[in-house]
C-alpha cells in the first residue's frame, strides 16, 4: 500500500474528491482506451487508488502495474509543480532499488519546486534506503531546518520514515516534534500494533521516551513504551511501564491488559490472576477477552486446573472455533496424565487448526500416553513428512519409540531428523544417547564430545532421555571435561 493514501485532500484542490464526475470504471476506461488525452490532476490521483487499492483481482496484476506507473508518468509530465507524482514514482521505485533513477525524479521535481519540503525529505529517505547514512542526516538536517516549527509537516514526515523503514531517522524527527509540543504517540502506537520485528521496534523507544521526557504524566506514552518494551521480550520493563500509565489512568483498559500479558511473560501467575480478578471489577468482562485465556492458563500453573477449565470452556462458548483454547483445555488434562480426557480437545484443536505443529506433537504424545500405538505412529509419520524442520516432532517420536522398547527404530528416527535439522543440538545430544544405549558406546561417545564442543549446556537433556546413564562414569567424565570449569566459575 502507498504511504501516500490521502494525496492531496489540501489546499491544492477546492473541491471534494467526491465530487469527481463520473464513474470511476468509465474513468480508467477512458484512460485505458485513450480516449482522452488530458486528465486533471485530481481524476490522476482517483486513478493512482484504483490501480493501487480497488483493482479487480481478476485482472492481471502486470497490468495494474503497468497503468499505475503510467497515471503517474502522466501526472509528472502535466503537472510538474505538484509534488505528489514524483513522490509515488520514488516509492515504487524504492521497492526495486533503483536508487539512480529515484534521485533522477527528485532533481527534476525540484526544478519546478526547489524548497518543497516533501521532496527534501524523501531525498533523505532514497540516501538511508541506499545505506548513504551521512547523506541521509545531512539532507534530514536541512529538511528539518527547511519546515522549522511546521507540526504538521513534523508529524507527516515521522509516519513517512516509519512506513519506509529508516529506524534511523526516527529519533531526530520525533525529537524535533516533541520540542514543537506536537504528539508522537499516536503515529508510534500504529506501527507498533502492526510491527512484529522486536530490532525495528527497540529503535523507537528514544522516540517514546522523549515524549516522557517532555510530558511525563501521559499516560499513553508510558503505555507505549510499554507495548514496545514487550515486544522486545524486556518484560519487566513493560510491567513497570503499563504500571505507570494506570497509575497515571486507572481506568487505562489497554495499559492493565497490557500488564497482564507481561506478567504473563515473566510467569507471575499469581499477579495473573489477582490483576484480572480486580480488572473483572472494574470493566466489562467483553472488554477483557483478550486477557480470559492468560487468566485461565494461570490458574492451571497454580494448581487450579478445574476453574482453568471453566474459563476455557466459557471461551470455547463464544469462541467454539479457538483452536488455542481447546488445546491448553486439552493441555490441562495432559499435564496431569489424564491423557484419555484430554484427547478430544486436543483432537478438536488439530481438526481446526493442523498446521500449528504443537497441536500435533501434543496429541501424538496423548495418544503414546493412551497406548493408541496406531495412532501415534500414523500421526508421527504424518508430522515428519508435514514438518521435517521442527526438531521437537523427531524428538518426541523418538522418545516413544524409545519408550516402547524400540531404541534401534529411534536411532533411525533421530538420524533422519538430524539430517533434516543439522543445526539441532538437542537431537544430536539423543542420537549420542541412542548410540550409546543401542551397543555402539565409541560412537555415542565420539558424538556426544561433538555436541559437547558446540553447546556443552544442553547436556541435561540426556539424562531426562535416559536417567540410567547418571551410572556410566565414561560419559560423566567425558561432560566434566567440558562442564568442571564453567560449574566453578559460576
Amino acid at each position: 500500500m502507498s504511504f501516500f493514501p490521502s494525496d492531496w485532500d489540501d489546499e491544492d484542490f477546492d473541491d471534494s474528491f467526491d465530487s469527481l464526475p463520473g464513474e470511476i470504471d468509465a474513468l480508467a476506461s477512458d484512460f485505458e482506451s485513450r480516449n482522452r488525452e488530458n486528465f486533471t490532476a485530481r481524476e490522476l490521483i482517483q486513478l493512482y487508488r484504483y490501480y493501487t487499492t480497488e483493482w479487480p483481482n481478476e485482472r492481471s496484476p502486470f497490468l495494474m502495474d503497468k497503468y499505475t506507473k503510467m497515471v503517474i508518468e502522466m501526472g509528472i509530465q502535466s503537472f510538474p509543480y505538484i509534488p505528489i507524482f514524483t513522490l509515488h514514482m520514488v516509492e515504487h521505485l524504492l521497492r526495486d532499488g533503483k536508487y539512480r533513477k529515484s534521485h533522477k525524479y527528485l532533481d527534476e521535481a525540484e526544478e519546478y519546486i526547489p524548497l518543497e519540503p516533501s521532496l527534501a525529505m524523501m531525498r533523505s529517505i532514497v540516501h538511508s534506503h541506499e545505506g548513504a547514512r551521512k547523506l541521509a542526516f545531512d539532507k534530514l538536517k536541512d529538511t528539518l531546518e527547511m519546515i522549522g516549527n511546521d507540526e504538521a509537516l513534523l508529524e507527516d514526515f515521522l509516519e513517512m520514515t516509519l512506513h519506509f523503514e529508516q529506524f534511523e531517522l526516527v529519533d531526530p524527527i520525533a525529537k524535533k516534534t516533541v520540542q514543537c509540543k506536537g504528539d508522537v504517540i499516536p503515529i508510534l502506537e500504529r506501527y507498533l500494533h502492526r510491527s512484529d520485528e522486536p530490532h525495528l521496534v527497540k529503535m523507537l523507544i528514544p522516540a517514546i521516551e522523549a515524549q516522557i521526557d517532555a510530558e511525563p504524566y501521559m499516560a499513553h506514552a508510558w503505555y507505549c513504551l510499554g507495548l514496545a518494551n514487550h515486544s522486545v521480550e524486556k518484560y519487566q520493563k513493560a510491567v513497570e511501564a503499563f504500571d505507570y500509565a494506570v497509575t497515571i489512568n486507572e481506568n487505562f483498559a489497554d495499559a492493565w491488559l497490557g500488564m497482564i500479558e507481561s506478567l504473563y511473560e515473566l510467569s507471575d501467575f499469581q499477579r495473573v490472576k489477582d490483576e484480572y480478578i480486580a480488572l473483572k471489577q472494574r470493566f466489562p468482562k467483553k472488554s477483557l477477552e483478550s486477557a480470559q485465556g492468560l487468566y485461565a492458563w494461570s490458574l492451571h500453573e497454580l494448581g487450579e486446573s478445574e476453574s482453568s477449565r471453566e474459563e476455557y470452556k466459557q471461551i470455547i462458548r463464544l469462541h467454539p472455533t479457538d483452536g488455542e483454547s481447546w488445546y491448553s483445555l486439552g493441555l490441562t488434562y495432559h499435564h496431569n496424565g489424564q491423557h484419555q480426557l484430554a484427547l478430544p480437545y486436543l483432537e478438536k484443536a488439530y481438526q481446526i487448526d493442523s498446521l500449528e505443529v504443537d497441536y500435533g506433537v501434543v496429541l501424538a504424545s496423548a495418544y503414546f500416553g493412551c497406548h493408541m500405538t496406531e495412532k501415534w505412529t500414523e500421526l508421527y509419520t504424518e508430522l515428519s513428512e508435514q514438518f521435517p524442520f521442527e526438531s521437537e516432532v523427531w524428538l518426541d517420536w523418538g522418545i516413544a519409540l524409545h519408550e516402547t522398547g524400540d531404541s534401534p527404530e529411534a536411532l533411525q528416527i533421530t538420524e533422519k531428523g538430524l539430517e533434516n535439522n543439522p543445526h539441532s543440538i538437542q537431537l544430536l545430544y539423543r542420537l549420542a544417547t541412542l548410540f550409546y544405549l543401542t551397543g555402539s558406546k565409541d560412537m555415542g561417545l565420539m558424538i556426544l564430545e561433538k555436541a559437547l564442543e558446540i553447546d556443552s549446556s544442553e547436556y541435561q537433556g540426556i539424562f531426562t532421555f535416559a536417567p540410567e546413564l547418571k551410572n556410566s562414569v565414561k560419559i560423566i567424565t567425558l561432560i566434566s571435561k567440558f562442564t568442571q570449569g564453567k560449574n566453578t566459575n559460576e
